[in-house]
């Protein structure tokens, strides 16, 4: 893409309001823009991103066996009803009515909907295990959004639901997921632990949460390491009855009196903040028995089915690889998830430079290596690097007649540039892996 061409504009500041890092950064780089209080337009660059983000998920959980599918955004309130939800969750539950007055509620997530769809399915054990999950709109009427993308009312989530006949199934479900997760953040650059965590208003026999380390972060994380085999462990705060506005202290001596007392051999080594990027619930039966999904086993008894639920929220991965990876200048995308791999410029009107420029870009293109090219000629050379450096694709690319047959390559980050000859600069690039 050409900037001149682009759906881009760059800020030199951010609104007052936007405190976190990736809020700063993804406004002014024109990633994404507000409509409202928690809902955000992704403009080109942003929604790269996304996609990016977006294949990996998908790439990983197929390799297990989930299947895709896609559910609606608005749901009938019988199937929310029929669990109870309906009535216990709180204001966050967007509900609305149709011009009948029938009730229906946004989706702030799916597992009524899935449950639903799989009575149609599943009938027999023969029919299980069975995995699928979709990346899709949730809605959540939040109270307080805040940090940009990291707590929104309208928000992108991969979620995931597994069908077993029985615990000992589902734990092997669960850990299959457990690995896919650990794949897909380490493929997105983000570095996670993961941590026992409440069930919340999901319900069910467990959960654990994908926690990124993070001093901007709005939980707090506990860290126990056992003194014979220095196995470590991980609990969310909220699970021993802390809050997020308590006192360090106070959660410190919390940790010891409900999380420590029941093993002695453990001890606190660190109580951190975190945020978190993906979770996962065994379900159990919270959903199959109330909207009555059974399955007959070998003797032809009926049994609930044993269900799990897996999710990660794409624009709060979007940010928190945003917190982990920038400078004082602007982001650092990793490869993997970045809007273009090159970040091309040209410095002066020499008709030999434009030349070479446009070579170089078609050349790219042609060889597959995404490049976003700034032709602008009525903005300085300082903007345009300030613009680069702001953006974060990982290569720079500068063409100038002070370099002639060759081209200056920079890694965003980096302290010093390389020339590089013009005739090898597409070969090094298909050839650069960090």
């Amino acid at each position: 893409m050409r900037y001149t061409q682009s759906f881009l504009k760059t800020f030199k500041d951010a609104p007052k309001e936007a405190d976190l890092v990736s809020h700063k950064y993804l406004l002014r780089a024109g990633f994404v823009t507000p409509l409202g209080a928690g809902i955000y337009t992704y403009l080109p660059m942003g929604f790269r991103v996304m996609r990016k983000i977006y294949n990996i998920i998908q790439e990983e959980l197929n390799k297990i066996g989930v299947e895709d599918i896609l559910m609606p955004v608005v749901h009938p309130a019988r199937v929310w009803k029929e669990t109870g939800r309906f009535f216990e969750v709180g204001p966050e539950l967007w509900k609305i009515q149709n011009r009948s007055e029938e009730d229906f509620v946004l989706a702030m997530t799916h597992e009524e909907v899935i449950t639903d769809a799989a009575k149609k399915i599943i009938q027999s054990y023969k029919d299980l295990p069975k995995l699928v999950g979709q990346i899709q709109l949730k809605i959540r009427d939040e109270a307080r959004p805040r940090g940009g993308l990291l707590r929104l009312r309208e928000f992108t989530m991969q979620d995931a639901y597994s069908f077993d006949k029985d615990e000992q199934e589902l734990e092997m479900s669960y850990q299959k997921f457990i690995g896919a997760y650990k794949k897909i953040f380490d493929r997105v650059g983000v570095k996670t632990v993961i941590i026992e965590s409440d069930t919340g208003a999901m319900g069910g026999l467990g959960a654990h949460e994908f926690m990124m380390v993070a001093p901007t972060g709005e939980d707090w994380f506990i860290e126990r390491t056992y003194a014979d085999t220095g196995k470590k462990e991980y609990v969310n705060a909220e699970k021993i009855g802390a809050t997020k506005d308590m006192p360090l202290e106070q959660i410190e001596q919390l940790a010891a009196n409900n999380w420590l007392k029941s093993d002695q051999g453990s001890t606190i080594e660190i109580i951190q903040k975190g945020i978190e990027v993906g979770n996962i619930f065994k379900l159990g039966t919270k959903y199959s028995i109330p909207q009555k999904l059974y399955y007959s086993d070998e003797n032809n008894q009926l049994k609930p089915v044993i269900m799990g639920s897996y999710g990660i929220g794409l624009d709060r991965l979007i940010a928190s690889i945003i917190e982990a990876s920038h400078d004082d200048k602007g982001m650092l995308w990793p490869k993997s998830v970045a809007p273009y791999q090159v970040h091309l410029i040209h410095i002066g009107d020499d008709r030999k430079v434009l030349d070479l420029a446009n070579e170089l870009y078609e050349k790219l293109w042609e060889a597959e290596v995404e490049v976003f090219y700034d032709d602008r000629e009525d903005v300085s050379v300082g903007e345009k690097f300030a613009d680069a450096d702001l953006i974060g694709i990982p290569y720079r690319l500068v063409v100038s007649d002070k370099n002639q047959d060759q081209v200056e390559f920079k890694k965003r980050g980096a302290a010093k540039s390389i020339r590089i000859d013009k005739d090898k600069i597409v070969q090094f690039l298909q050839h650069t892996s960090d």
